[in-house]
This record gives structure tokens, sequence and C-alpha cells, in this order.
């Protein structure tokens, strides 16, 4: 126990790279913190998550750190897994409304006081929601390499709603009414977090439109954009920020 301590107090001294900075993460934007928490939901499947104001979130990190150890380094979240004890990350992003959403990922092996005070649900089970999106496991095809991959989804309200609305702008553009509506529309269908889930869900929905298009508006070329070529979110980048910021 002595020698455990002692290592512990190491851990503590070593430099802001290896403690909260790098392990409670405030991630430039929403998309990028969607980004982190499927790359490490694998490793910490548990998650608890809420909505903080900005001028709140350094207590949350400190609170956290303190009771959870989310600060310490890699080498110490090793030391803990030898010894049976779970681990924990924080991640969090701004919204434009002064607030904080942040997620609390933890373990599934070992215990500790996180699994003693906090609800945690496992994301396989109760699927990890981030306002509009939902992040869920998925079977590759065998032409792509196959196996399973975690990825973000519109919740199935949200896809729906978005859906049924560009349907209706569909309709109407191919008609001639207010066609710049069925333009700003999927613009910001574009502006959504890309990842592989969401980009199929705006995939289907533009082929949907675009039959209506089609029915509707004798021959003219269809004005959205190319459901076969979508932009990709693009590879995993770890940035964090110290402070809140604009958000996707």
């Amino acid at each position: 126990m002595l020698l455990y301590q002692l290592f512990m107090l190491q851990i503590r001294l070593l430099p802001a790279a290896h403690d909260a900075v790098a392990m409670n993460r405030l991630y430039l934007t929403q998309t990028e913190a969607q980004r982190a928490i499927a790359k490490h939901i694998n490793a910490y499947p548990l998650w608890a998550g809420g909505e903080v104001r900005d001028d709140r979130w350094e207590a949350l990190v400190a609170k956290f750190s303190s009771r959870y150890e989310t600060d310490i380094s890699p080498a110490a979240r090793q030391w803990r897994k030898k010894r049976h004890q779970c681990c924990a990350h924080l991640v969090g992003a701004a919204l434009p409304n002064d607030t904080i959403r942040w997620v609390l990922l933890v373990t599934g092996s070992g215990s500790g006081a996180v699994k003693d005070h906090e609800h945690l649900r496992d994301a396989h089970a109760d699927r990890l929601v981030w306002g509009d999106y939902l992040l869920v496991r998925t079977t590759r095809a065998s032409v792509f390499g196959g196996g399973t991959r975690w990825t973000w989804s519109m919740t199935p309200q949200i896809e729906r709603s978005e859906a049924n609305y560009l349907t209706k702008l569909a309709a109407a553009a191919a008609t001639g009414k207010q066609p710049h509506r069925l333009t700003a529309f999927t613009d910001a269908l574009l502006r959504r977090p890309l990842h592989a889930g969401v980009r199929g869900q705006v995939a289907k929905m533009l082929r949907r439109a675009q039959k209506v298009w089609e029915k509707h508006s004798r021959g003219a070329s269809w004005p959205g954009p190319d459901p076969r070529s979508l932009p990709h979110v693009g590879r995993y980048r770890s940035g964090a920020a110290s402070s809140p910021t604009a958000s996707d």
C-alpha cells in the first residue's frame, strides 16, 4: 500500500502534459469530442454524461480528478489495471449556449469509487447519446475488411424529421417553389459531423429526395449534393482546448 501511495505521488508530480490537460479533454468541437469517445469506447464502455455551465468546467475537472483520478497518466492507468482497479476518462466540448456537454468514460473491468458513486451505463446495451446523435456499433461489409466498429448516427427521431423535411422541400423546389430553401437545408445537412453512420443516413435522405425531385421537376438537374460523394469527417486528431470555444 505504501509503495502504491509513493507511486501515485510521483505520478501527480509529473508535468502538466501528463495530467489533467491530457486526460480531462475539452475539445475544440463537438465532432472531435465524438471522435475521441468513439476511439476510447471499446476500452471504456461504461459511461455517464451531462452538461455544465462553462464557468463550472474546471470545478468538474477538479472533482473527477480528485474522486476518480481522471487526470492520471497512461503509466498510472496501467498500474491500476494490473491491480484490478478501473480507470476513467473525462471528455467535453462547448455548446453554443455557454454550456459544456461532458461524458465520463469508465473501463468495464476493475473496481473503484467511480463505480460506487456514479450511475454508469454500458454503451453496448444503453446507447451513448450526444445531442442529436447516438453511438452505435456496426458491422463492416466483408469487401471493406469486415469486423465491427463504433460510429455516430443521428437518433431515429432526428433522422426521420430531417428526411421528411428534405423530401417536402425537394417536392416544392421541383415545381419552382422557394428552391433556395432546398439548397440551404442540404448545406445544413453537410455541416453535420459526417461520421460514417451520419454520412450513410444523409446519403439515404438525399437519394430519397432525388427521386421526389425527378418525379416533379420535368427533367431538371438535381440541385443538391451527390449522395455518392459526400465528405468524410477525416482522420482522428487529438487536439484539445484549454478553454471553451465555438462548437460544430
